[in-house]
């Protein structure tokens, strides 16, 4: 995604603050959490404007999300896991 020049001076002014929308919307409807959580991992791993910084932090998003949410059918699954690793 191109940022413009209004979106360039507004992340060197809230560096570290933004959150880009269309990264929240590609975890929508993919992990059962609300919004709010997304925006709070993307922007606290994924909040640059550098593509590779970036792309680090989906991928630790991705874990995190992938490694503590329960979706359905998989409750059994989440119980045995956390009994055997004696954590959540």
């Amino acid at each position: 995604m191109q940022l413009d020049a209004l979106d360039q001076i507004a992340a060197k002014a809230f560096e570290g603050y933004l959150v880009r929308k269309d990264l929240v919307r590609q975890f929508k409807g993919q992990y059962p959490v609300p919004t709010y959580v997304a925006e709070f991992l993307l922007g606290r791993y994924c909040a640059s404007v550098d593509e590779t910084e970036i792309q680090e932090g989906l991928a630790i998003v991705q874990r995190q999300l992938a490694s503590r949410t329960v979706r359905a059918g998989e409750e059994e699954l989440f119980k045995a896991r956390a009994k055997e690793q004696g954590r959540v």
